[in-house]
Parts: structure tokens; sequence; C-alpha cells
């Protein structure tokens, strides 16, 4: 039997955890960080975290983008890392073609290794690619354009911009569905490695990363305030997790043509209790499987 990716000795703290951050009051700046990950112990271990802890928001994320994604659809993740959410949603939807944009080379690799290990190479397709140019063209047919953690890996705010401002021309052009996901910077500092405690990390330089990016976050309002300002001010937005630590910005598409069918793909044991209590606090609306 596989072990949980939860410490369940460790769960009993989630109350005071909560507590406290709802008592906060004071938030610190932003801290942002290294836009590409290629060091290959990071990626190792950011990919191995992708098939275990992580698993769970990926989980749900594909549900998400299924719920939105018509039967045949194409879908663009910018910024894919190392493809897991990408090949979790080509498990659950073989009628959609999936592609995938990332400037780190090491990371699209080894995105290309597992499609191929999950017998879904035909219909991943993994490129490099800058998701903050305002010159990228969207593929033919597009259904659906998300972003996926990684809009927090952008240094400035001017490059975010850019890269919201490509997703609502996207958006124009094809009249796509749109679908961002992202950490919530929180109030305290100690909220964040307190919830990353409660499950099995891979290893210390994804413990690093995973403390650094949360920091490098932005807060709900900041990020919504910047999805206005490049032209995406009429999404849906929603906080989910224990403490509302991640949060989704979404939109339909223009026109929706016939629902796709879901097709349930085996979990690993041990993560699904994380998928069912992570899955209660995603909207409704998107959790919906047909």
């Amino acid at each position: 039997m596989k072990r949980s990716v939860l410490k369940p000795a460790r769960l009993p703290l989630v109350p005071l955890i909560v507590a406290r951050e709802r008592l906060a009051r004071r938030i610190d700046p932003r801290e942002p960080e290294p836009m590409v990950m290629d060091e290959p112990q990071e990626v190792a271990e950011y990919d191995q975290a992708g098939a275990t802890m992580q698993l769970p928001v990926h989980q749900c994320n594909s549900l998400a983008l299924g719920a939105l994604l018509p039967q045949g659809g194409v879908v663009l993740d910018l910024g894919c890392g190392s493809a897991r959410q990408l090949v979790r949603l080509a498990l659950g939807r073989p009628d959609a073609r999936l592609i995938g944009w990332d400037l780190s080379g090491p990371m699209l690799e080894t995105g290309r290794r597992l499609a191929a290990s999950e017998g879904v190479a035909d219909r991943v397709k993994l490129q490099c690619g800058d998701i903050t140019s305002r010159e990228s063209e969207p593929p033919p047919e597009l259904s659906v354009v998300c972003c996926s953690f990684a809009v927090h890996q952008l240094p400035s705010e001017e490059l975010v911009v850019a890269c919201l401002e490509s997703i609502a021309r996207m958006r124009r052009q094809t009249g796509c569905a749109v679908y961002i996901f992202d950490l919530v910077r929180l109030r305290d500092r100690r909220s964040w490695p307190a919830i990353v405690s409660l499950t099995k990390v891979p290893g210390k330089a994804f413990l690093r990363d995973a403390i650094a990016s949360e920091r490098a976050a932005f807060t709900f309002e900041e990020l919504s305030g910047l999805l206005r300002q490049a032209g995406l001010g009429d999404l849906e937005h929603a906080r989910a997790g224990l403490l509302g630590e991640y949060q989704l910005h979404w939109a339909t598409a223009r026109e929706t043509g016939a629902p796709g069918r879901w097709r349930r793909a085996p979990l690993p044991r041990g993560t699904r209790l994380a998928v069912s209590v992570l899955r209660r606090s995603f909207p409704r609306s998107l959790m919906r499987v047909s």
C-alpha cells in the first residue's frame, strides 16, 4: 500500500495554522524569484513533487480545465514546467490536444519523457516558448489558454502584465476560455511553510523553491488588479485550499461546443484523501465531471 502524501501526525496543527493566518494583519512585500528553473536537481525534485504532493493540485486543475474544454478541443499551457498537469489532463480527456510552452529545456525534456511513458506523446506537444512575448501566436482552433503556477515566477509586474495581455489577445482572437491558477502570498510568513510541512516533500531543493514561490506570489487583490490592467477584468475569481493559498481566475469560451467526457484516470492511493479535501475548496462549477 502506498503511503499518503500527507503527514497524519501533523494534521492536528491545521486549526492553529488557520487561526494564526486569519489573525495576521500585516503582509510583507513580494520577493521575486528566478524566472526559469533549469538546474538538474531542482528540475528532478520539481517533477517528483508533481507525481506526489502536487498531484492533488494537478488533478483539480485538470478537472477545472476539463469543464472549460469542449469535445476535441485544444489547450495551450503557458509555463507548463515538466508537464505533469498537461499529462494528467491528457489521461482524463483522451479527445483533447494539448500544447505546453516553457523556457526551461530540462523541464521540457522531462515532460516529453513523461508524456511518452504515459502513452500520450501524440497528443501532448511541448515547445520552447516565452509566455511574456506579445508577438506569440496562438495555435489554430485554440479552446483554452491556461497558466498554472507560472505568474509568480515572473520577476516584475511589467512582465506579468505582458503575459496577461498576451492571454487577453489570444482570447480576443479565438474566443477561447481562460484559466489562470497560482499561489497567494499569505499574511503570516509562517503559514505557507506550515502548510508545506503537512506533506512529504521530495527534497531540499524543492522545499527551498516552494517557500520562495509563495513569497514571490501576488496577493489575490494584486493579481486581480493586474488582470484588470491587462484587459481581463471580466474573469471570475475564487480562492482555494485550507488557507485560500491558491487563486483561480477564469472565463468560459465565447462559443461553447459540445462538452467533452472525463475518463477517470487512476489516482495513486496515497493521494486520494488530499485530492478529496482540496477538491471541496474549488468552485463547484469547475469540478463537475461529465
